[in-house]
């Protein structure tokens, strides 16, 4: 009798198996030999890779191989993808009745984030010692930020832990899905920038002194070139010859510049800056709305005040002008003012249709749900400004593209012809 290939054994009459036929005969054909490599794979199986806890896990006697890879796992980061991931299979193991320290046990041997990894095993570890999930989630506050883990502390506190997993595992699979619309969006626009700028170049260092060369002889002095010939010799001799010192410039702009936006001062003057930017500008604003409704109505709707919600949400802001918008609507919230009054004299950071909605939301006593109606429909609407950014992108980055490459021909074609028409050519 065969079954899907197995053989599994032929009956008498009396239902009583042949064994001794059996034992001579393959009961699946076509794998005779090779059974080394089932035990290599069985001993690789059993190979465990040493457990990381931050805190307990010691690397002084290690290796400097080992040294080194700590560090570079160390200064990694952590993909929203793989967070969204594991706070949606820890709901659906929560919700599944384990509990929460074993599925994070189990969870960390299955991501293949090698940071993320170690900060799971630790977080369990911390749990088993007596901490509580948010507890040992806010020892890594570069991993998970504020408004995660005060979504997990309210579960907590409400006995709704599943519930709020899933949403956080909503929410940043939606953040996950606007990331890679905004870098899809950007690639198109960075990828045609630096292929010009290496065409450029390539042209410059190789093509344009095969044509000085070629002008030499024909004795065709500087002054005779066409305008644009002498700018393109003039840029040629310094990328050539003070290439270093451009290269040197370049790496101190960067420095001097990133030092800057790193101050205080300096920071704050440039998130307000690129508030104003134009066409970017208006979707920084966009993106911020997004954020401050959708952390409202998930923080909202898991049992937090609004002070405290309010607060979460201002730490998670990047932008410094909408974290100084927040707190001073904190002030304004706990002088008795409601969110949607406080909001209202600044339609530059929230749009008046915005703070009409969640007046509605306040007036109703279902500031919770508007806000995330609030921010799904936000959602929408970057993704067409999105569609609209890259369908105004194409054609005006093909127009720079044709205009720069004319400039370049024109600049190298048009003194071979006048090579040419004058006879100097033969």
């Amino acid at each position: 009798m065969e079954f899907a290939g197995i053989k599994i054994g032929q009956q008498k009459e009396d239902n009583q198996v042949t064994t001794n036929h059996v034992a001579h005969e393959d009961i699946i054909h076509g794998v005779d030999g090779g059974d080394e490599y089932l035990e290599r794979i069985k001993k690789k199986a059993k190979v465990e890779e040493e457990k990381v806890i931050y805190g307990v896990y010691d690397n002084h006697d290690k290796g400097l191989s080992t040294k080194i890879n700590d560090f570079l796992v160390d200064h990694s980061s952590v993909k929203l993808k793989d967070k969204s991931y594991f706070f949606h299979m820890l709901a659906v193991m929560v919700d599944a009745g384990i509990p929460a320290v074993q599925a994070v046990k189990s969870l960390a041997t299955r991501t293949s984030n090698e940071k993320f990894r170690r900060v799971l095993n630790t977080v369990a570890y911390n749990c088993e010692t007596g901490a509580t999930l948010s507890d040992a989630m806010s020892r890594f506050e570069n991993v998970f930020d504020e408004s995660e883990i005060g979504i997990v502390k309210s579960g907590e506190a409400t006995g709704h832990l599943q519930n709020m997993l899933f949403k956080l595992s909503d929410q940043l699979d939606k953040r996950h899905d606007l990331y890679l619309k905004l870098w899809s969006a950007a690639v198109y626009p960075i990828t045609v920038f630096v292929v010009l700028i290496l065409v450029v170049v390539g042209m410059m260092v190789w093509i344009f002194p095969n044509l000085l060369n070629l002008l030499a002889p024909g004795g065709v002095g500087v002054e005779n070139l066409p305008l644009a010939t002498r700018i393109l010799m003039n840029v040629q001799k310094a990328i050539t010859q003070y290439w270093w010192m451009i290269l040197l410039a370049g790496v101190g702009f960067y420095g001097i510049f990133n030092m800057y936006i790193n101050s205080m001062n300096g920071a704050t003057k440039w998130d307000y800056s690129k508030l104003g930017m134009p066409i970017i500008g208006s979707l920084i604003r966009k993106l911020h709305v997004l954020r401050f409704v959708s952390l409202l109505g998930i923080l909202i709707e898991a049992g937090l005040p609004v002070i405290n919600s309010l607060k979460i949400i201002g730490n998670s802001l990047k932008n410094r002008i909408y974290k100084l918008e927040v707190q001073d609507l904190i002030e304004k919230v706990k002088a008795g003012k409601k969110i949607s009054e406080s909001l209202m004299d600044n339609g530059y950071l929230f749009p008046p249709e915005i703070v009409q909605m969640i007046a509605v939301g306040e007036g109703s006593a279902n500031l919770g749900r508007v806000s995330e109606k609030i921010a799904d429909q936000y959602q929408k609407e970057i993704d067409n400004s999105l569609k609209k950014l890259t369908s105004i992108f194409e054609p005006v980055m093909i127009l720079f593209v044709g205009l720069m490459v004319g400039l370049l021909a024109l600049a190298i074609m048009a003194p071979i012809f006048n090579l040419s028409n004058s006879g100097a050519i033969s």
